[in-house]
Formats: C-alpha cells, sequence, structure tokens
C-alpha cells in the first residue's frame, strides 16, 4: 500500500467475491511479478454474480470519481446519491459494454483488483482518464502507484492498465497486449504531458499532488525511484460443460481446468513480453473465468447501467 495515498475502495474486499485458485506457474521475470488465478462462486455448476453485482454498485462512486470529488459530493449529497451520479456520468460516456469509456466490466474489475489485490492505490481510472483535459495515459484503462517495499530509498512503481475479457483466453491476451504496446510506445511523452496538463491537481489536494508528482518526475535532489509497471485483468470463457457432472466433480474439474489453462499460457505471456522488450518492467496478472465471457460482461454491465 502507499504511504502517499490511501485505496478509494471501501468496504467488502474482492476476497468475500472471489476465490483464489492455486498453481506454480510465473512468468519468470527479473522483476517483480504476479500470476494470479480467481473464481466467482458457483451454484449449480455456474458461476454467480450476484455478489459481483452488488460489489460494482457499492464501489462505483469510488471508480467514477477522483478522491477530491468524493469528498467535496460527500458533504452536500448522500453516499446513495453520489453512486446515481457516477452511473448517469457513465450512461452519458457511452452504452454498457463499450471498450474504451470506462462502461466495460473489464476495465472495473482492473481497478478493483489493482487496489485491493495488488495493493496499488488509484490515481485514475478510465473514467478519469477520459474526463481529463490531459492526454496523460490515453491509451491505459486504469493507472496506479504502487510502493514496493526493502528498498534503502522510496522505491515505487507507476502500474498502467490493460483489459480484456474474451470468450478465448489467448485473443484476451493479444488483445492486452495490443493496449499495453500502444502505452509503451506513448510514454515517452509522460513526462511533459505531466507538467504540461497537471493532470494530478485536478484530482487530488495540493500537497497529495506535489507528492505524486515529485514521485513521477524526481529530481536530481529527491531520493526517489519510479519505475513503469503494467497491471493486467483477464476474463475468459471457462470453457467447462455444467451438464453431466456432479457439483463436488464439476468444482474439482474447474480448478483443474484454470491450472490448465493458465499452465499453457503462462509461457505464451513471458514470450509476448520478451518479443516486445518489455521485460524490464514488472508485470501483474488476473485473471477470472466467466460462464460465456462475451454474453456475462454485457449482461453484468447492462444492468449495472439499468
Amino acid at each position: 500500500m502507499s504511504s502517499v495515498i490511501n485505496k478509494s475502495i471501501k468496504g467488502n474486499s474482492l476476497n468475500s467475491i472471489f476465490t483464489e485458485v492455486k498453481h506454480n506457474e510465473t512468468l519468470g521475470l527479473v522483476n517483480p511479478e504476479q500470476l494470479r488465478l480467481f473464481h466467482l462462486a458457483v451454484s449449480s455448476n455456474l458461476f454467480t454474480y450476484t455478489n459481483l453485482n452488488d460489489f460494482l454498485v457499492g464501489t462505483i462512486s469510488e471508480y467514477v470519481f477522483s478522491r477530491a470529488q468524493v469528498e467535496k459530493l460527500s458533504k452536500t449529497t448522500n453516499p446513495h446519491s453520489i453512486g446515481i451520479q457516477a452511473l448517469r456520468i457513465m450512461k452519458k460516456n457511452g452504452p454498457a459494454d463499450t471498450k474504451g469509456t470506462g462502461n466495460e466490466l473489464g476495465e472495473i474489475l482492473l481497478y478493483a483488483f489493482m487496489e485491493d489485490i495488488l495493493g496499488a492505490p488509484k490515481l485514475f481510472s478510465k473514467v478519469e482518464l477520459n474526463a481529463s483535459s490531459s492526454s496523460f495515459g490515453k491509451y491505459s484503462d486504469a493507472i496506479h502507484l504502487l510502493e514496493l517495499p526493502g528498498s534503502p530509498i522510496p522505491c515505487y512503481q507507476t502500474v498502467f492498465g490493460s483489459s480484456e475479457i474474451n470468450g478465448d483466453i489467448r485473443s484476451a491476451i493479444d488483445n492486452a497486449f495490443a493496449t499495453i504496446e500502444r502505452i509503451e510506445n506513448d510514454t515517452n511523452n509522460t513526462s511533459a504531458m505531466l507538467v504540461d496538463n497537471r493532470i494530478f491537481e485536478e484530482s487530488f489536494d495540493t500537497n497529495t499532488a506535489k507528492r505524486i508528482i515529485d514521485i513521477m518526475l524526481p529530481q536530481g535532489n529527491n531520493p526517489v525511484i519510479n519505475d513503469t509497471a503494467y497491471g493486467v485483468f483477464l476474463g475468459y470463457s471457462l470453457g467447462l460443460n455444467p451438464n453431466g457432472r456432479s457439483n463436488i466433480d464439476f468444482r474439482k474439474a474447474m480448478d483443474a481446468k484454470m491450472q490448465t489453462d493458465i499452465k499453457q499460457h503462462s509461457s505464451y505471456i513471458t514470450a509476448k513480453i520478451n518479443n516486445l522488450n518489455l521485460n524490464t518492467h514488472s508485470f501483474y496478472f488476473y485473471i477470472v473465468p466467466f460462464n460465456d465471457a462475451e454474453n456475462d460482461k454485457r449482461k453484468i454491465m447492462e444492468d449495472l447501467l439499468i
């Protein structure tokens, strides 16, 4: 957790919604990495989305608004009304499940996993990046700040996010890396964008904004390390027939299928990293299966934005 800013998510953590599936695969990177698998609750051999839907409703204010906006609204508006205002902004941005608007399920879950599992508080969600007058981070699905322990001087990572939910896990990986490649090609202009557009001063109080800028643009007399990292949320269709298995057998088959999926694709992810010359970065992957990824993600967001 960063000592500069606290996480914005309030209330229930993702641990009450998702169950982690252990495995032995790694990306083999020299820098810190995560490659983690999670699944939702299962009932009658299908993933259930009730708890996820409740979580989305409860966290939508913090996803859409900056901390400064939430604090300002909290002084004059009750929490329920703030959530309604957040949903109105999302509806105005575009239809449910429209990639790049902030209205796609993967973009919200990326934000949640970055904050609650990685421990990297939000700088900007996709909605905030789209609303900003700056072009900083325009290709990212989120931007978070991670503080790394164990360094003699303060050490941070600016974590740029990419999300993709696709029926086929390999297609999800490919599409996520297409976004990462665009982000990487754009980061050469990051310093100029920060200085010219003052994006942090639009979203944080003056003192916090200055501390963040000092981290992201360290000066010679400022002993701070800041590197670029990537956070990725992937969703895909599990591909198991729910029929013909007992509930216990299905759960065993589900865990085995997820472990097989990550074993078959961990080296593919590593190859993508190496082929794009990105192996000097940290990567944090969070992968979740759905019953029918394409239809489920659309229905979940339609229900949220109804």
